[in-house]
């Protein structure tokens, strides 16, 4: 009797979703890939992470894994520049880099080069595949390979300032000043990395508010959109 029950619609739905995700891994097809932007405040390393652990435990070959101080790691290597001056020069506004130049401020990296290298670095991970990118302005840097597929994390701010106070122990009002800051510098690299806008839905797959569905239901959305577009 239970031998008669074992085979479910839901059972075999799983099975041919870890089918088609083993031809996904195939060694002939490049490997998936998938970058992660966000306005600041919404979850997206809690996101890798989860998609990450799913990824796992249902693919074979090489293991999923998340790139994001990875990619400064290399581009240091391949300037000659230190992580502290990439990240300097990343976070320094635009209206001030005449300033620097005046002073010669060599705390700073080229600019030019950077973004030269940080773009390489990316496609280079990309190539490669099964890995998470998350920010640096990977999707820019990606738009053209088809083994990626690119997500977006947005939320109201009342989310995002609540997301923050819990993480770095602010009050609401340092907590919008910090999200302020950060989105500021953010918007500000990718202007400088990339030509167009990082909150225009046309160049992503899917654009998720963050508020409305868990990590755990994001991930799940994206292995499923993964096997639905890759296939």
């Amino acid at each position: 009797m239970v031998l008669k029950n074992f085979w479910t619609p839901q059972l075999e739905a799983k099975l041919q979703a870890w089918h088609r995700l083993q031809q996904v891994a195939d060694g002939a097809k490049p490997a998936p890939c998938f970058t992660i932007a966000r306005e600041f405040g919404c979850q997206a390393y809690p996101l890798a992470e989860n998609l990450v652990k799913r990824l796992n435990t249902r693919v074979a070959g090489d293991p999923w894994v998340i790139i994001g101080r990875e990619i400064l790691d290399r581009v240091a290597e391949l300037s000659g520049y230190s992580v502290a001056q990439i990240e300097k020069s990343q976070d320094t506004p635009s209206s001030l880099k005449a300033i620097f130049a005046m002073f010669l401020d060599t705390s700073h990296a080229e600019e030019t080069e950077v973004f030269t290298h940080m773009r390489t670095v990316i496609r280079e991970f990309a190539r490669r595949g099964n890995c998470v990118l998350i920010g640096r302005g990977a999707v820019f840097a990606t738009q053209d390979l088809p083994n990626c597929i690119h997500l977006r994390l947005v939320a109201p701010q009342r989310f995002r300032v609540e997301k923050i106070m819990k993480v770095h122990s602010l009050t609401a009002r340092e907590a919008e000043k910090y999200i302020e800051l950060h989105q500021q510098q953010r918007d500000d690299f990718v202007r400088r990395f990339a030509e167009g806008r990082i909150d225009d839905p046309k160049i992503y797959h899917l654009v998720i508010n963050n508020s409305r569905m868990s990590v755990e239901n994001i991930a799940e959305l994206a292995e499923e959109y993964m096997i639905r577009y890759l296939d």
